[in-house]
């Protein structure tokens, strides 16, 4: 003998149709299936932070429904946390806007300073310049000799302990 199936009591209501049995809203999960033992297996914390991660996301998503918040909602201490989040706002855009301000001052000092250097190499260059050496030399009463005259000389060793001799020597 054959047995009819089972269909779930319905109920009326306003036209439309209702099961009488309203089914729960958890889900069942199938079980996980196996890996393989080998060398393409995960580490062992690998599913550790998995569940950190899901842990916080429903942490945080459901913060809206938690106690905490819907007594503090409820009550005037909603107007003091909104404004201690609002001063925490201010504060944060009071210090970007000083910093880049103070970045700007650093930029434009940066600017003058190189300036400088650039006055500066130019006087420089200026100065040590062979024309103006040569002038120097010249009113000192220092003559400039031709490049046959040039001669280059050659010590030994001993013509220091010669000459330190002489020195002392002569009272030097």
């Amino acid at each position: 003998m054959a047995v009819a199936a089972r269909q779930p009591a319905t109920s009326r209501i306003r036209g439309s149709v209702l099961p009488a049995q309203i089914p729960s809203r958890r889900r069942l999960r199938p079980a996980p299936a196996r890996r393989p033992a080998g060398p393409n297996r995960r580490r062992r914390g690998a599913g550790r932070s998995r569940t950190l991660i899901g842990r916080t996301a429903h942490a945080v998503t459901n913060l809206p429904e938690s106690g905490a918040v819907i007594g503090i909602s409820r009550s005037r201490l909603w107007i003091a946390v909104i404004g201690v989040i609002l001063i925490g706002i201010v504060g944060i855009n009071l210090v970007t806007v000083s910093y880049g301000s103070m970045a700007s001052r650093f930029e434009t000092q940066i600017q003058e300073l190189e300036q400088r250097n650039s006055i500066l190499r130019s006087s420089e260059a200026a100065a040590t310049s062979r024309p103006r050496v040569r002038n120097a030399a010249l009113s000192a009463g220092m003559a400039v000799p031709a490049t046959d005259e040039i001669r280059y000389r050659s010590f030994a060793p001993g013509d220091f302990a010669a000459a330190a001799q002489r020195l002392a020597a002569d009272g030097g």
